[in-house]
């Protein structure tokens, strides 16, 4: 039993340091999806193929998934569509790194 207790714990601790973040500042308001984003900081956390948009105080706002591209990508970039008058968050592109975040 305190086996068990002792490995899960490890593997708790083992999960918490693979994730990896990296902190966005959205000028302007965004949606994805039905979730209205205001200008601020936030939080990427990316964990093994999925990643969570998150507020200041730690509150997942929106969930995508990790893509790697071909290229490294110069420079942290949002991508955005203007669907029905509003911007719509669609991907976002983590410069230094080949990792986009897909909110489609």
């Amino acid at each position: 039993m305190l086996k068990n207790l002792l490995f899960g714990i490890c593997l708790f601790g083992v999960t918490i340091a693979s994730a990896k973040s990296y902190h966005i500042t959205l000028s302007e308001p965004y949606k994805i999806g039905a979730t209205q984003l205001t200008p601020g900081d936030y939080r990427v956390v990316v964990n093994g193929t999925n990643a969570a948009l998150e507020d200041e105080h730690g509150q997942v706002q929106a969930s995508g998934s990790l893509e790697n591209e071909a290229k490294k990508f110069d420079q942290t970039a949002v991508v955005s569509d203007n669907a029905k008058g509003t911007p719509q968050l669609r991907t976002i592109e983590l410069g230094g790194t080949r990792l986009q975040i897909d909110f489609k």
